[in-house]
């Protein structure tokens, strides 16, 4: 019988609430086990260590795994015990960084703070050493153990490093393996293209967005260059490529010819914006806090990318006119690159310290809460591959104020006011006169509690299952994929 392979690799290593890609391999991998209890089709599910190759993982490990995502706890069924050779690997960043803090902990109470601002101040500092460890470990390695040219010559994997003996995969002929995680990261789509030339299953990959390829300037590091490789190999190894929008695709098309990759099969799937219902009166006590005064709202990691700075200065402009009743601005999400010198802004600068608020580590029934009962939402990124916190907030009910850009108009459509990301002024303006028309915000509300229908995550993994389901009954031919 033929079998849908669903890769979860970052699912078994994520141990924080769920965020963007973490939350779709999540949803799916939800779904999956429904299926399998159901008995609806066969799927099993898998994951990746880039020494031991792919190894197949138990539905109650994944249930432990999503479980400890939703921040529950889940029982192991007797009869179904998690395999005891599958250890989630854990990054080398994690482990500096838990080292670090380890160490910070022990200091006195009054160097602590202290310490912990200088340890953030620098850590692309420290990002950037880890990557030449990286670099130097790899070097000698290569230098003693020179790897043997071949075929993986011919598709890089991006990380310069010979492809290692593993053991044989556990997908057959037939099979349709589905990977939607970190993968870039994670995975090595030179092993996977070998495999699957050998045992003849099939591939469903998906794509985000090329934003480290198509805008290098706003990512980490110097990415642009293995972001590309990456895409080139996705092209190559992939029978169908799932993409969150057509903005997605459109760019993929646009990278693959610049690369001269082949293009694959390429369809559009929505993804859902239901906030799981999890039944539960715990509240985390800064969130209890804010639930009785006014605040707008943004979700999103904090970095350059998602322009936290442009509400940042349209608030302080705001104040600078004189503006006394503004609601606060809560910011939900973990601080990430880039972002060093907004972060002491909002630290230290008198205009916004108290109006400005920064929530870490919020679980899916605190976001909700939060979505619930803010006076409005905001998202001013400068570039998206769909914009999952627009639609959110369309699903909640709430009136959004977003940017002009990429694919954040697919999300919202006429139901959501747009703004250029980069016009502070207009940014300022609009938010104004959001705060003195409620009556005319409730309007909008009304609209858009109407009109918009949300996708739920079941559907959305159920798209993805189906077009799994068809490679099963219609596999593409090398000629027609152009492989």
């Amino acid at each position: 019988m033929k079998i849908i392979w669903l890769d979860v690799s970052t699912v078994m290593v994520w141990h924080r609430p769920a965020v963007g890609i973490v939350r779709v391999e999540a949803e799916c991998a939800a779904y999956g086990l429904q299926r399998l209890e159901a008995a609806v089709g066969s799927v099993r599910f898998c994951r990746f260590h880039a020494t031991s190759g792919y190894q197949e993982v138990s539905a109650a490990e994944v249930r432990v795994a999503l479980a400890r995502i939703q921040g529950r706890s889940a029982a192991v069924p007797k009869n179904e015990p998690p395999h005891p050779h599958v250890v989630p690997a854990v990054p080398l960043e994690r482990r500096v960084t838990a080292l670090v803090l380890r160490l910070i902990n022990r200091l006195p109470v009054g160097l602590r703070a202290s310490a912990f601002a200088f340890a953030v101040r620098r850590r692309e500092a420290f990002a950037a050493a880890l990557r030449g460890y990286r670099e130097l470990r790899h070097a000698f390695k290569t230098f003693v153990h020179p790897p043997q040219v071949g075929f993986s010559a011919l598709m890089d994997s991006g990380s310069g490093a010979p492809t290692p003996q593993r053991p044989p995969v556990p997908f057959g002929p037939g099979d349709v393996y589905v990977s939607m995680g970190l993968d870039w990261d994670q995975k090595d789509l030179v092993y996977l293209y070998e495999q699957k030339r050998n045992l003849g299953f099939n591939v469903v990959l998906f794509c985000y967005d090329v934003i480290p390829a198509k805008f290098p300037h706003l990512c980490v590091g110097d990415v642009a260059a293995s972001f590309a490789r990456y895409f080139a190999n996705l092209a190559w190894c992939a029978d169908k490529v799932l993409c969150i929008s057509e903005c997605s695709r459109n760019d993929l098309k646009a990278l693959l010819g610049e690369l001269g990759a082949p293009l694959p099969d390429m369809s559009v799937i929505k993804l859902g914006c239901q906030l799981p219902v999890i039944a539960t009166d715990v509240m985390a006590s800064d969130v209890a806090a804010l639930l009785g005064q006014r605040f707008v709202l943004f979700v999103s990691t904090i970095e350059r990318r998602k322009n936290h700075e442009t509400l940042y200065r349209a608030y302080t402009r705001l104040v600078d006119a004189g503006e006394t009743n503004l609601p606060l601005l809560v910011f939900v999400g973990m601080p990430g690159w880039g972002v060093n010198d907004l972060m002491a802004d909002l630290r230290f600068d008198p205009r916004t310290k108290d109006l400005i608020k920064l929530l870490h580590h919020v679980n899916d029934a605190d976001l909700a809460r939060l979505y619930q009962h803010a006076l409005m939402t905001v998202f001013p990124s400068l570039y998206e591959g769909w914009g999952l916190p627009v639609a959110e907030s369309l699903a909640a009910g709430k009136c959004c104020l977003a940017s002009n850009v990429a694919s954040i108009p697919e999300v919202g459509g006429d139901l959501v006011d747009y703004v250029d990301p980069w016009d502070v002024p207009a940014w300022a303006e609009r938010l104004r006169w959001y705060f003195n028309h409620p009556s005319l915000v409730a309007h909008k509300e009304a609209r858009i509690k109407d009109s918009y229908q949300p996708m739920s995550w079941p559907k959305c993994a159920e798209d993805v299952f189906s077009h799994a389901t068809g490679l099963m009954i219609a596999p593409p031919t090398q000629q027609a994929t152009g492989r």
